[in-house]
């Protein structure tokens, strides 16, 4: 008990209900300390263009020579699809049901202070202007112009460059991985200023709207977890008709790996046990290790989910509508921009941002007010993201003709528990 203010969902509480307290009561004082949650915000973008970049580079190198597998990767890639579709769809019908952020009457005004300007962000206006922010002035001024489309290009350019260079590349490609790793730890010093950051978006908020939006972020809350267990219920009956493997048992085999993403809400923790206990499924080693990298960056089905639900709550709580026409361009984007999730805490969340970036509908200076949650949210996105790459793995597998059954791990493997039946 003595270590659990320690404990960042004990400080994040405090954070939350402090935000709350002086955005209720002292609402000037609250709508001032907008710059804390603003400041949180702008650190967690930081992060997105390097961590985008490394992603991509290291995707390319480490499957983009596999053509000796290209039937799996083909595979995986429609399996992936088709999920982060699903995943946006249960998104879009658990909002429909629910309308989390409706009746919240928010002003789409601009709010006292210019959120947008002290994040530095531009809407794209038109095809033209998409292709011109495309292209970067400089190589190395795609990483300093705070806009992620420049990265995006020298990524693929790095990374096909790199493929074509062949073993003279390879000290750039340890320093891409190193610089993933060294990210991952940055991600996690900037996590722990989440409360601090959650109270000054609570204050803003409460100072602002009025302190009856925090019972709708509950309401957002419930309906991104009733949609995230909307998908996983449909992709565990379709593992069961595919593999007849039994749901109740799948659920125990894997059972310390979502006891792990409960305690840590990080997905990537949990990577090489995914593998091991996949293999102990009766899946080759050679296709787990394809799938479920891929699965990592391409199949982030859980933060699919987040976008579609935050973007249909924030809509609805602004009061801007988004016609069928501009659902669809969301659509679009968004199955791009789910993959440029980390795996990390707070991964979605980035995701969010450039979602909101490349798309003039809502101010991304709105999602500010959806830091007090995202903490707690990171949990069921980690735990839905790992859920589909378990599900597209065991579905690749099969339709590879692999016959698949509950095969008892070597007892003196480190990596395994002792039993997992």
């Amino acid at each position: 008990m003595a270590r659990l203010p320690s404990q960042l969902y004990v400080q994040m509480i405090v954070g939350i209900v402090s935000g709350t307290v002086i955005g209720h009561y002292w609402p000037t004082i609250g709508t001032a300390l907008a710059p804390l949650g603003v400041a949180f915000v702008k650190a967690m973008r930081m992060m997105v263009p390097p961590i985008l970049f490394c992603t991509i580079v290291d995707g390319i190198v480490a499957h983009g020579g596999a053509r000796r597998t290209g039937s799996t990767i083909a595979r995986a890639l429609v399996v992936f699809v088709a999920i982060t579709i699903a995943a946006l769809f249960a998104g879009v019908a658990v909002t429909a049901l629910l309308h989390p952020g409706a009746g919240l009457a928010m002003s789409s005004a601009p709010p006292p202070i210019d959120v947008a300007r002290l994040l530095g962000t531009r809407a794209i206006d038109g095809p033209g202007d998409f292709l011109l922010r495309l292209v970067p002035d400089t190589f190395f001024s795609a990483f300093t112009a705070g806009d992620v489309l420049p990265v995006l290009f020298i990524a693929g350019l790095v990374g096909f460059g790199l493929l074509k260079i062949g073993t003279a590349g390879e000290p750039i490609v340890r320093a891409v991985r190193g610089l993933m790793q060294l990210q991952f730890v940055i991600f996690g010093f900037l996590i722990r200023a989440a409360p601090i950051g959650a109270l000054g978006a609570v204050a803003f908020t409460v100072g602002t709207y009025g302190i009856g939006f925090i019972g709708s972020l509950g309401m957002f809350a419930a309906t991104l977890i009733l949609a995230s267990s909307l998908l996983l219920g449909a992709l565990a009956l379709i593992v069961r008709l595919w593999t007849r493997l039994p749901m109740l048992a799948l659920v125990r085999h894997f059972r310390e790996e979502l006891l792990i993403i409960l305690g840590t809400s990080s997905s990537e923790v949990v990577l090489p046990r995914i593998i091991r206990k996949l293999e102990a499924l009766g899946t080759p080693q050679r296709l787990v290790g394809l799938v479920v990298p891929l699965g990592y960056t391409l199949n982030l089905a859980g933060t699919a989910v987040y976008l579609m639900v935050s973007v249909l709550f924030l809509s609805e709580a602004m009061g801007i509508t988004l016609p069928l026409n501009r659902l669809l361009v969301y659509f679009a984007v968004m199955l791009a921009t789910s993959k440029t999730a980390a795996g990390v805490t707070g991964s979605g969340f980035s995701a969010l941002l450039l979602t909101l970036s490349l798309l003039p509908d809502i101010p991304v200076g709105a999602a500010a007010m959806l830091i007090a949650v995202d903490r707690f949210l990171s949990i069921a996105r980690a735990m839905t993201s790992v859920g589909a790459n378990i599900a597209a793995t065991l579905i690749v597998a099969r339709w590879s003709g692999v016959r698949l059954t509950f095969v008892k791990p070597p007892v003196d493997d480190p990596a395994m528990p002792p039993s997992t039946a």
